[in-house]
């Protein structure tokens, strides 16, 4: 079985509430940078099957791409994506989207979402609403309702990320660069913010191969041996965490979307992450400009890899379906 990780669906509803108009490419602009793009794939599900289908993929698990607006627009999202499942049996799994900081009305809306409507994760910005860091305190309630509910969380990069004012420029920099930047700082901040030091079943799946950590990791996991608690802190005597650096991103899991199926970047990841911790991803309808034939040529393409078939087929699949629980 394939599925696809990383595969973004709007409500028609919330589509046309965000200024979506059907037939046309819609741009979304925050803080003055380009955020997204609406169009028909992002609420037409029979479109989206097409595509699917002819790309050879069997089960899409649906996000909303930036944890939505409001409370009430993530509720909406939650309902209409059990009423996608139900009308498509077995090509659809969801993942409630969130922003923990909205306060105790969230871990109420994921236990409903998780327990009545059964999403099979939750999904969540790099940085949460009003720019909070994923290793900020104000998420450790979050952080115990998910592992209560033992689901996954998705990381999907912040649509316009705070703290890289000098990457803005006049060209796309924001979509290209600092996405990634975000997510890669977000996964440090997991690790050496002691957010699996602390919730050690925590089951976090980032964007992007973690938008490159492969390339950072030697140089963030050198420095942190090499000067051991003074890392933390000039005057730390102990460092915060129990275990090697390595062994939290060896906890984490990374999806294979962002490179729009290009071969480089799956290789440069699988240089520091293991094929266990990666799972199969599309990004769509963001990424894939001739949508099920590129998709079907990215799958060759990992097939190809140089790795056992079993590892290949956990990444298309396996692990995916582990994560989600989709034998329950």
């Amino acid at each position: 079985m394939i599925i696809d990780f990383h595969h973004h669906y709007l409500p028609e509803q919330i589509f046309l509430a965000r200024g979506g108009v059907k037939g046309q490419v819609v741009r979304i602009v925050v803080d003055g940078r380009d955020a997204n793009y609406l169009h028909d794939w992002n609420y037409d599900l029979d479109r989206q099957l097409a595509d699917m289908d002819e790309a050879g993929i069997d089960l899409m698990v649906l996000s909303c791409a930036n944890g939505g607006e409001s409370f009430q627009e993530a509720r909406d999202w939650s309902d209409g994506a059990a009423r996608a499942i139900k009308a498509y049996p077995g090509r659809f799994v969801a993942l409630a989207p969130t922003q923990p900081t909205w306060g105790p009305e969230t871990l109420a809306e994921l236990d409903r979402a998780v327990g009545e409507l059964g999403m099979r994760g939750v999904s969540i910005r790099s940085q949460v609403l009003d720019y909070v860091p994923l290793d900020s305190r104000e998420l450790w309630p979050f952080y115990e309702t998910v592992s209560r509910l033992d689901v996954p969380i998705f990381v999907h990069p912040s649509r316009a990320a705070q703290g890289f004012a000098a990457v803005d420029t006049d060209w796309n920099s924001n979509i290209t660069l600092t996405r990634e930047f975000d997510l890669m700082t977000a996964i440090c901040r997991v690790i050496m913010g002691g957010v699996l030091e602390e919730f050690p079943t925590l089951k976090f799946v980032f964007s992007h191969m973690g938008g490159g950590i492969a390339a950072l990791w030697e140089r963030v996991e050198r420095y942190a041996n090499y000067w051991g608690p003074k890392f933390w802190g000039w005057d730390r005597k102990e460092s915060p965490l129990s275990r090697p650096v390595r062994d939290y991103l060896d906890m984490l899991y990374f999806d294979m979307a962002g490179a729009e199926g290009g071969m480089n970047a799956v290789r440069c990841a699988l240089t520091t992450l293991t094929p266990d911790q990666l799972v199969f991803g599309t990004d769509y309808p963001a990424e894939f400009t001739n949508k099920g034939a590129e998709m079907r040529r990215y799958i060759g393409n990992i097939r190809a890899l140089d790795l056992p078939a079993e590892q290949t087929e956990a990444m298309l699949g396996g692990t995916a379906a582990r994560l989600l629980k989709l034998d329950r």
